[in-house]
């Protein structure tokens, strides 16, 4: 048994909408891609059709549609997908708001809490962690994930601190960036 005592990492932050957006947008991003490849296709389709009938003055007529197609098929998706995370931050009372999270190498699980609510989830239940460059995102299952945000760690030392927790707690189910040597 060692005597060294336990490392651990308490991180507190505000959740906003912005950060809630933008991990939203980054996992959303193969289905965006694939409406927008899916609606520019049947542009191209029935481009390709009214060339073929020999209907160029329709296929002029119709060309803001053309447009507008790929841009609800995507912009409405954004915009949907921002509106839903305002109206999520909105809904939360300012102590809710407030999220910490406490990860210790001692521990089988972390700790959150957010207003007066709090509970434990153990590494077992982790999914995985993916690291992005500014957060980290803590897959519960594939539809159910934590965001934390980089900003919300003190320091380097902090964040390598929580990165070697990760790593030793999960494994090959944590998917970290390359870091640079203190």
């Amino acid at each position: 048994m060692s005597n060294k005592p336990a490392a651990s990492v308490q991180i507190d932050f505000m959740v906003n909408v912005g950060d809630l957006f933008r991990a939203n947008l980054a996992l959303a991003k193969a289905r965006l891609l694939l409406g927008l490849g899916f609606s520019l296709m049947l542009v191209a389709g029935l481009v390709i059709i009214f060339l073929i009938i020999d209907e160029k003055v329709i296929l002029v007529q119709t060309s803001p549609l053309f447009i507008g197609l790929p841009l609800v098929a995507v912009g409405g998706q954004l915009l949907r997908m921002h509106a839903t995370c305002r109206k999520y931050v909105s809904s939360l009372s300012p102590p809710q708001r407030l999220m910490r999270y406490v990860f210790s190498d001692a521990a089988d699980g972390f700790e959150v809490r957010s207003g007066e609510s709090f509970g434990r989830i153990g590494w077992a239940d982790v999914w995985k962690i993916a690291e992005r460059p500014r957060y980290f995102l803590i897959f519960i299952s594939k539809y159910d994930v934590c965001v934390i945000p980089k900003l919300a760690l003190a320091n380097t030392k902090e964040l390598n601190l929580f990165r070697r927790i990760l790593t030793a707690k999960l494994g090959s189910r944590t998917e970290l960036l390359a870091q640079a040597v203190d």
